[in-house]
């Protein structure tokens, strides 16, 4: 039993690292207080997507931090952070005050980010750490899914308590400092010689930074781009359009429960095949007709894009020794980052190369075929050699 509280409040450092947008359903009530006020819509929209910025700041400056405190000490700062910068609009709903909210909130975010999944790798080894990754990626998508629907009842007492969804993180921070064992990751940090990222690791870093990078930026174009085509193909409504989003997250949970039986069956060759049955599902949801259909290819690629995520922390910790694995990890976070904060503006860019009716999705598909060709021809190279 204790073994699986402890399992638990490990996993649950994980359920908001992606709650930087768990307050959007108040974002009406917000733009309507603060245009009262004399903000523009767009300004109000910044108290959202602030939070994203102060997350890379926080990120790039992790090495700075771990100079100066322990990794659990960090931890228990990012927890307090979150809930003091996350619920702090509930006293104080002045714009330049939630604003400073935010970015706490993001610097909270940042500290948690890489640490929820660094820690898995330093306390589970073999088939165990494998599964508890996947575990791990589904807790990420409850948590996420979760806020948002606290969110949604909350506000309708008014979109400052939307905010207190935050105070969540107080309750992780007490089943993490009671239960997780302060001693085990001493006992790892004491026991690393301090090695130097070397060329192949760093050339490792990149190129799951890369992976993390492109599949996230494909998933978050997705996820923008379902409610326009169901809307203005007239597959649909949008609240059909809001069902198929959120079968998307609930694949997500599904895929972190079967990663370990899939990395078990299919070894180092279920990357490449991830990516391949990604750009399929692709092609599908560009050159639907039928809502259902597209609702299968949307759901096929919520499930794989979890299963490429999981694969790129699960081998980023495998891989990593512990002395640098905040380092790597980091790098591959930033990618995560990057493909986010682009997927508004990359396909933009990639509909002017290709002005067909499929436009970005095409070549985000080809680009998945290309990425998954890649990977085989490594996998045969790596086979060969051994």
């Amino acid at each position: 039993m204790k073994q699986i509280i402890e399992k638990i409040s490990i996993l649950s450092l994980s359920l908001m690292l992606v709650s930087t947008f768990a307050v959007s359903p108040a974002l009406p009530q917000m733009v309507e207080h603060f245009g009262q006020q004399g903000y523009a819509a767009s300004q109000v929209e910044l108290l959202i997507t602030i939070t994203s910025l102060f997350i890379m700041v926080s990120l790039l400056a992790n090495p700075l931090f771990i100079r100066f405190f322990s990794e659990r000490s960090l931890i228990v700062l990012g927890l307090t952070l979150m809930a003091l910068g996350g619920a702090l609009p509930f006293l104080l709903p002045q714009y330049a005050l939630v604003f400073l909210s935010r970015c706490l909130l993001g610097l909270g975010i940042g500290l948690i980010n890489a640490r929820a999944i660094n820690i898995v790798g330093l306390f589970y080894q073999g088939k165990e750490r494998i599964q508890m990754m996947g575990l791990r990626g589904s807790f990420e998508v409850l948590g996420s899914a979760s806020l948002t629907i606290l969110v949604g009842w909350l506000s309708g007492f008014g979109w400052q308590a939307a905010f207190l969804a935050y105070l969540v993180a107080l309750i992780i921070l007490f089943l993490f400092v009671t239960f997780v064992p302060k001693r085990e990751m001493v006992a790892e940090e004491a026991s690393s010689e301090k090695p130097k990222l070397t060329k192949d690791l760093l050339k490792m870093g990149l190129g799951l930074a890369f992976l993390a990078f492109f599949v996230i930026n494909v998933n978050t174009f997705i996820t923008i781009r379902i409610p326009l085509l169901v809307t203005n193909q007239q597959l649909g409504t949008a609240v059909q359009a809001s069902w198929i989003l959120g079968g998307m997250q609930l694949m997500g949970i599904l895929s972190g429960a079967l990663f370990g039986f899939l990395v078990g069956r299919l070894k180092d060759w279920l990357l490449p095949l991830a990516y391949v049955v990604f750009g399929l599902a692709i092609l599908v949801v560009a050159f639907s007709t039928d809502l259902l259909v597209l609702a299968l290819g949307a759901m096929v690629s919520g499930f794989f894009y979890s299963v490429v995520l999981n694969i790129v922390f699960s081998r980023t910790t495998e891989k990593t020794p512990p002395a640098l694995l905040t380092l790597v990890m980091t790098l591959v976070l930033m990618g995560c980052n990057i493909g986010g904060a682009t997927a508004s503006i990359l396909p933009t860019f990639l509909e002017t190369l290709n002005p067909t009716p499929t436009g970005a999705f095409g070549i985000y598909a080809f680009g998945c075929a290309l990425v998954s060709l890649a990977l085989i021809v490594q996998q045969v190279r790596r086979k060969k050699s051994a």
